[in-house]
């Protein structure tokens, strides 16, 4: 029975638009930019439906100043603790 063009299932073509994906939660976005601080990801995760490509530029600047807030905070943590045990 032959099948009739329209009935059967299309294909979508590459060239085609396919439907927005699914932007990334707050977790998502601080492992992102935690992995990406640290220097440590793959080219894949930057790149067209990566996790990273698929964030907003809203949320990559927001991600990047609570990251520096959280490192300088630790970071004074860091030092306050050697002063103390170093007074000692």
């Amino acid at each position: 029975m032959p099948v009739n063009p329209d009935q059967s299932e299309r294909q979508p073509k590459p060239d085609e638009e396919r439907p927005p994906a699914r932007r990334p939660g707050l977790l998502q976005v601080a492992k992102t930019m935690f992995f990406g601080v640290l220097m440590i990801g793959k080219k894949a995760t930057w790149e067209k439906g990566g996790e990273g490509a698929q964030m907003t530029p809203g949320q990559i600047v927001v991600g990047a100043i609570i990251g520096g807030i959280v490192l300088i905070a630790l970071l004074i943590t860091i030092v306050r603790v050697a002063l103390r045990l170093a007074s000692i």
